[in-house]
């Protein structure tokens, strides 16, 4: 996890030995783990996609002022939003796998 943390510290462009954010960031990190687990429906992924996760978990670290919003307008300025995991996130991902049947 710590490799984790730290990548995402780097793309967060705070210094890796600064913990006073780390309980926040590995809620983030478990956060996107869990989305990303339900998305592709799955309950673990290989490693190859740990930047991925930690991707997911920069970008909702950063706007996690604007989570739910899908429109914001602000006098002449407006901003739109994406739901769920972005676009550029799921291409990085593996397909969804389908579950058949349900025994």
């Amino acid at each position: 996890m710590s490799e984790l943390m730290d990548l995402m510290k780097r793309l967060l462009s705070m210094e890796p030995i600064d913990i006073s954010k780390d309980e926040i960031l590995i809620h983030y990190l478990n956060k996107a783990r869990s989305n990303i687990y339900g998305y592709c429906n799955v309950v673990t992924l290989p490693v190859e996609y740990d930047d991925v996760m930690v991707d997911y978990a920069a970008y909702l670290y950063k706007n996690r002022d604007s989570v739910g919003l899908m429109n914001k307008q602000e006098g002449e300025r407006s901003a739109t939003y994406e739901t769920g995991i972005p676009a550029s996130i799921l291409l990085a991902l593996p397909l969804p796998k389908i579950k058949v049947g349900t025994d």
